[in-house]
């Protein structure tokens, strides 16, 4: 993006963001029904448009099996052709069953059925393990031992298969179907607290991102605060 002041401002961003998270249709890193696993953030813009993408990775309760791994895609921007925020078609479906069998066990937290060691990632054939003690070398606490719940080895799986469970990049402009440069793109930041009604406009990270899109300038992305969007931050997720 030139370093030329926009066409569009930091405000309407932000107002933009605002109105969305009124509408619970912005990411709610603790949302009752799901647990979190990994999560990203994706700038996109030129002197006339800008997009925002936020993807949130989890294990949602209420869709069993390989259903409830998801890859819900926020998108937000003045250049869309639908209504910014999260919609069905932005959903991601990157698991599914090996050659061993059902996954899953039928219930509310998508257990690992005991008698299957692996599942499909994008394709490729993963082991899942099943020892207590890789899930403590992971800092994952299994909620109920010996068994192991689907978002505990999403969590622990995260140092090989993290990219896999994120979209790719082109997965991520199908989203808006536009040619907009990228800018910048964020693994970890402050996230604010929807559901304890912190605006986005509150945030100091979507303030410098405003700026970074208004301006052309990437180093008015200069963070303070201490990145919070790790799962281990928001214990209330899928706690419903």
């Amino acid at each position: 993006m030139p370093n030329k002041k926009a066409t569009f401002s930091s405000s309407d961003i932000l107002a933009q963001l605002d109105v969305c998270a009124q509408d619970f249709n912005f990411p709610v890193l603790d949302n009752g029904y799901i647990y979190p696993v990994v999560s990203r953030l994706s700038v996109f813009g030129d002197i006339e448009r800008w997009v925002i993408a936020i993807e949130v990775v989890g294990y949602h309760y209420r869709f069993h099996g390989h259903n409830g791994v998801e890859n819900c895609i926020y998108v937000y921007g003045n250049c869309l052709g639908f209504e910014p925020g999260m919609t069905a078609e932005n959903v991601l479906y990157v698991t599914a069953e090996s050659d061993e069998g059902a996954t899953f066990i039928h219930d509310s937290w998508g257990t690992v059925n005991p008698d299957v060691h692996s599942m499909l990632i994008r394709d490729q054939k993963v082991s899942i393990p099943k020892d207590p003690a890789f899930y403590t070398s992971r800092n994952v606490t299994l909620e109920n031992p010996p068994a192991i719940r689907g978002y505990e080895f999403m969590r622990a799986s995260l140092p090989e298969y993290k990219n896999e469970f994120l979209a790719l990049e082109d997965e991520i402009y199908d989203c808006f179907r536009l040619n907009i440069p990228k800018i910048m793109q964020l693994d970890e930041w402050y996230h604010p607290d929807i559901a304890g009604e912190e605006k986005p406009s509150e945030n100091e990270t979507f303030q410098m991102i405003a700026s970074v899109l208004e301006s052309g300038d990437i180093s008015c992305y200069n963070p303070t605060k201490s990145a919070n969007n790790h799962w281990n931050n928001w214990p209330e997720g899928g706690s419903c």
